[in-house]
């Protein structure tokens, strides 16, 4: 791995996938400062000015949201051609690792903890849904997208794919589906338009629904996961361990596959949730044993040196370049190395960035047989 990236020094690679890796970097020089985390552009990607847009457009979309179960992000620019962004480091894990351990160890979560989580997403949802300064949605709810920290506070990152809701400034998809498999509504799966903010309610309900049952709700990138995906189609199994029903019954309801079956707003979803929560105060467990709260749970895995926080295994399970992305030789002059700090007012970085999205119609939705094949899918290894 390259030890430098411009003023950076790598450190580890804590994320990525088809698009973009993810690093713990600090600054070289005397003023290095506390670690940071580091997203950048793939390299075999950068002769896509699409996929650089989407860093630009990802940095100034995060100037405009402000939240306590959000990161903030702090500058972008391009080096050597590698478009780039920095975002706060979570003292945490992710949600993957925390459940990729409990699997590993025949636990799972207490209900108060997941209703906790749940809660937690549900209110940041329901600022960007309602009260950011332009309201959007994510869809991109995987396990590797939610940070956890010691504290218990969730960290929902990754707005690469996110959307406003007044449908302006669209990421430049070209008509490809983008998500992660296995964690996308039946109207994203199935490119449906518009979307709105009651997708997120179903990405929600698949978290939960795994964090219940102890298994994945859509498994693989097959023809037949597609087809339950698109279809909203629920598997017959029993949860990992009891859960109340009311919880079971929430979950179901935002996993229905008609939009209008599910909640009003994420606003009616944190409120049930938060009712929940004070049902599951005092009997957080079937067995009425006390459970960890959710920070003494991170604390003791974080105190554990083989715990893997980033869940960095998937990084060795990446799937490979996709056909479809071009990989040649590219002229790069275009591409000057800047640093941009981003703007938190009303400004955004993209004015000074080249990152033409080019010409041509939008792609009609894959109807093969075959799973669709698109730059912008995520797998989940296993």
């Amino acid at each position: 791995m390259v030890s430098t990236f411009g003023k950076f020094q790598l450190l580890q690679q804590i994320g990525g996938g088809r698009l973009s890796e993810v690093y713990l970097v600090s600054r070289r020089g005397a003023q290095r400062g506390p670690n940071i985390a580091l997203k950048r552009v793939m390299p075999h990607v950068i002769t896509e000015d699409a996929f650089v847009q989407l860093i630009v457009r990802e940095a100034g979309l995060m100037t405009r949201i402000s939240h306590p179960n959000l990161c903030s992000c702090h500058e972008m620019g391009v080096v050597d051609g590698a478009a780039f962004l920095t975002l706060d480091l979570v003292d945490g894990c992710t949600l993957r690792a925390l459940m990729r351990r409990l699997s590993q160890r025949g636990g799972a979560l207490a209900s108060s903890c997941i209703a906790a989580i749940g809660q937690q997403l549900a209110g940041v949802l329901d600022y960007l849904h309602r009260h950011a300064q332009r309201p959007l949605i994510h869809l991109d709810l995987s396990p590797q997208n939610v940070m956890i920290t010691r504290d218990g506070v969730l960290k929902l990152i990754d707005f690469g794919i996110a959307r406003y809701l007044d449908g302006l400034d669209p990421p430049p998809l070209a008509g490809r589906i983008a998500g992660t498999i296995g964690y996308m509504s039946p109207e994203q799966a199935s490119a449906r338009e518009p979307l709105d903010a009651r997708a997120d309610q179903y990405g929600l309900g698949v978290l939960l629904w795994e964090l219940c049952w102890g298994q994945r709700l859509f498994r693989g990138n097959s023809p037949e996961t597609w087809r339950r995906m698109r279809a909203g189609e629920l598997v017959r199994a029993d949860p990992v361990v009891e859960r109340p029903d009311e919880l079971l019954a929430l979950i179901i309801r935002l996993l229905a596959a008609e939009p209008e079956r599910r909640f009003g707003s994420m606003a009616a979803v944190s409120a049930a949730l938060a009712k929940l929560r004070i049902a599951l105060r005092d009997d957080n467990a079937i067995d009425h044993v006390p459970q960890p709260s959710l920070s003494a749970l991170v604390s003791h895995l974080l105190a554990d040196p083989t715990f893997d926080r980033f869940d960095a295994v998937n990084l060795r399970a990446a799937p490979q370049t996709p056909r479809d992305i071009p990989t040649g030789e590219t002229d790069i002059d275009g591409y000057e190395e800047l640093v941009i700090e981003v703007d938190k007012g009303e400004g955004t970085p993209a004015a000074k960035v080249r990152a033409v999205v080019p010409d041509g119609g939008a792609a009609a939705p894959t109807r093969s047989r075959r799973p669709p094949s698109s730059p912008f899918l995520e797998a989940v290894g296993e």
